[in-house]
């Protein structure tokens, strides 16, 4: 018996509604997905720099006249730095367009990263008006002791303020505060962005008006840094600072100005014909000599510098 031939099945039907089923349940929700992992974790790298750049910022402190500004609080408005303003400072750095012609300006104002919207261009940070939260605080350095050595220095920091205020009382720049027990900075940061179930429509056969719950994706970044506040802002602070610490700079005052009184009597003796008396001065009290710089430590080197005994100065 010969075999009854059937016609040949044209399957290129099946095989299309099974690419379109695939495609709707499986690609296109992947290529959705792949380009917005993507963007949470260059976010998440954004707060890692975010945190460190509010933890290290604080190493670098400088207040008015390049002193040492101490006991840094939030609600600080004399500093240029509070914490406020270095966080908003940051998130300009970090969070911004990195495209703005006005980018690493600090006066310029927040545009959010272009690259950090969805398909539909919407954003992904659930409050995109306050995009992070999180503690910034300055502690007490950490005391192996507990606390012995914070007691010690806290009554030699006592001792020598009153003595800079005495100092100060009689009009003789010198005040001794770099004891300082905190120093000890850290800071949270914390994002919260829509997650992947608010941003993709629901594939499912279930109802599609059933509720479901949008659980916000949660991003969070710590940082820390110790610091050595036995530091001084500038020469004039260091000066301060040394002088702080000498008692005979109480009479700092009296020998200034007889050796004024000495300096202009001299000066008129000089300019009389065969008298060459000169009056002797009385000690410099509270003179501080400022050591040289090492070239290599100087902060611009392309400065007039001037060279002497191999270390250089600022001129």
């Amino acid at each position: 018996m010969m075999p009854i031939p059937f016609p040949a099945t044209d399957n290129r039907g099946q095989a299309a509604s099974e690419c379109i089923i695939v495609s709707v349940f499986l690609l296109i929700p992947l290529f959705l997905i792949v380009p917005l992992l993507g963007k949470y974790i260059d976010i998440k790298h954004a707060a890692i720099n975010q945190a460190r750049f509010e933890a290290w910022e604080y190493t670098v402190w400088d207040g008015p006249n390049q002193r040492v500004m101490n006991d840094i609080r939030d609600d600080q408005s004399a500093g240029p730095r509070s914490f406020a303003q270095t966080r908003s400072n940051g998130i300009k750095y970090f969070f911004s367009d990195p495209t703005d012609e006005d980018y690493g300006k600090v006066q310029m104002p927040f545009r959010e990263n272009p690259l950090w919207l969805d398909h539909r261009g919407e954003t992904l940070f659930v409050h995109p008006q306050k995009i992070m939260s999180g503690e910034q605080k300055e502690n007490k350095t950490p005391d192996g002791l507990g606390g012995v050595l914070d007691f010690i220095f806290d009554i030699i920091n006592f001792t020598t303020t009153i003595f800079g205020d005495i100092m100060k009382f009689v009009h003789v720049d010198a005040k001794f505060d770099a004891i300082y027990t905190k120093g000890y900075f850290t800071s949270d940061v914390n994002i919260n962005l829509r997650s992947i179930d608010d941003i993709l429509p629901v594939y499912s056969l279930a109802d599609a008006t059933s509720e479901t719950v949008e659980t916000p994706l949660h991003l969070s970044a710590k940082a820390s840094v110790l610091t050595d506040s036995w530091n001084s802002g500038s020469t004039e602070n260091a000066t301060s600072e040394t002088r702080g610490l000498v008692f005979t700079a109480l009479l700092k005052p009296v020998s200034d100005t007889v050796n004024g009184m000495v300096s202009g009597i001299n000066d008129l003796v000089s300019h009389i014909p065969l008298l060459e008396i000169q009056l002797p001065s009385m000690p410099d009290f509270g003179y501080v000599k400022d050591d040289l710089v090492p070239f290599e430590h100087l902060e611009d080197n392309r400065k007039q510098l001037r060279d002497k005994s191999g270390l250089y100065y600022y001129e």
